[in-house]
């Protein structure tokens, strides 16, 4: 290998390596509400209902961002839109910090699920310009990834912003069990403390774009004149099975992962007893093992393809492999507490992001004209279907009296897209 291509090859990966950072702060942003929302909810007065719609507006304002976005990416250049995306986001987050009332939080959270959206568009073309087909599971992995450490690395944000910037913390539990019983609710932080979160994630995006734009060159990630000329019209894209195919495999992949992202840590306090502790402890050890999953799946697949594999059995190899162990999904969810319980859904995290490589992979060889839209269209459909889904899954839940089931049922859909993929797909 030539001085040339092992600095080409560097850069390629040190791509990858900033895309699975605006991963990560992508999901900071978006976990911040979540980790902070007794908070939110204390300091104006909101219902269920009320929070219900801050996750809805997101989900919208998520399938607009998608659309819009990959209209973007496929016109301009990454290096700019990225950037511009990061931003949007981080400044989204930011003002979430300076709400005032329910409607800017509404608003704040909406433009947050809009820009949020572009990252998908936008990593999923930069891996495919980037990378050759055989490295491409590899750098989608490392891409993905970021959800799993984000989902990581945002607690420990909050708790440590909650911890400096309210300093009577540590006594403020013990007093509301001596005053109230053990039944009681903890006396609420002073109101300002749940705005610093925001506040700090948001600035941080600023380090990633200083540098995404210091790191790539200009003409790094341009357009091809290729692919900017290619007269075939996206109406061509929407008439290729293969797209179709994807929508399927989209919604089967984030099925088991969203589900148990959702339902999971009320499953197990709720139905099993464990304690909040317990629970943070668990959820932090199953992103990690996320993490491990998307990153090793990816790396599995390259190794099938320089064993002789060829690229595309290569690819179901390995996501007939996490198809197999989400049917631990059905087992799981019969156990009682204990560590082999606990055991099953760890393997059951790892191969729920473990699915992702393969599912974007694919997803790369539609139209490199149009990724960007591929991408945005099916991230669109996602969203939508993601927003009527987990009311179903709670109203399953309140008619049988069981999590159980909901979570049961999330892992068995990629087999069924894993099927018409082996049987429908154009392998040439």
């Amino acid at each position: 290998m030539s001085a040339a291509e092992e600095q080409q090859r560097a850069g390629a990966w040190r791509v990858c390596a900033l895309l699975l950072l605006a991963t990560t702060l992508n999901y900071m942003d978006r976990m911040t509400l979540n980790q902070m929302a007794s908070e939110i909810k204390l300091s104006f007065q909101l219902n269920n209902k009320d929070y219900g719609m801050l996750e809805g507006g997101f989900s919208l304002s998520f399938a607009l961002g998608g659309l819009f976005a990959g209209f973007i990416v496929d016109r301009f250049n990454v290096r700019w839109v990225y950037a511009l995306a990061v931003l949007g986001w981080s400044a989204a987050g930011f003002a979430t910090g300076f709400a005032t009332g329910f409607a800017t939080l509404l608003m704040c959270r909406c433009l947050l699920g809009f820009f949020e959206a572009w990252n998908w568009p936008c990593g999923i073309q930069t891996v495919r310009r980037v990378l050759p087909p055989e490295k491409r599971s590899l750098g989608n992995g490392l891409f993905q990834s970021g959800t799993a450490l984000g989902a990581i690395i945002t607690p420990f944000i909050v708790l440590g912003c909650l911890y400096y910037f309210d300093p009577e913390r540590t006594w403020r539990q013990p007093l509301s069990l001596v005053v109230g019983g053990l039944g009681s609710t903890e006396i609420p932080a002073p109101p300002h403390v749940w705005r610093w979160p925001f506040r700090i994630v948001g600035l941080i995006g600023l380090v990633w774009i200083f540098f995404w734009l210091v790191l790539l060159k200009p003409e790094q990630l341009a357009p091809s004149t290729e692919v900017q000329h290619n007269p075939q019209p996206f109406s061509h894209v929407l008439k290729d099975r293969r797209f179709w195919l994807m929508a399927l495999m989209i919604l089967a992949v984030n099925t088991p992962w969203h589900s148990f992202r959702v339902w999971m840590p009320l499953y197990l306090r709720e139905e099993l007893g464990y304690s909040p502790e317990s629970m943070n402890l668990f959820s932090s050890l199953y992103y990690l093992f996320a993490d491990v999953g998307s990153i090793s799946m990816g790396l599995l697949t390259l190794r099938l393809v320089r064993r002789g594999l060829p690229i595309h059995r290569a690819r179901m190899t390995v996501f007939g492999l996490c198809m197999g162990l989400l049917w631990l999904t059905v087992v799981a969810t019969q156990l009682e507490k204990g560590p082999i319980l606990l055991g099953c859904l760890l393997l059951v995290g790892f191969a729920a992001l473990g699915l992702f490589p393969t599912y974007f992979a694919l997803s790369q060889e539609i139209s490199a004209k149009h990724q960007g839209k591929v991408t945005g269209t099916l991230g669109a459909m996602n969203a939508i279907y993601l927003a009527f889904l987990f009311p179903s899954q709670g109203v399953i839940t309140d008619l049988f009296g069981t999590y159980r089931y909901g979570l049961a049922l999330s892992g068995l859909l990629p087999t069924v897209a894993f099927v018409a993929i082996s049987l429908l797909w154009n392998r040439k």
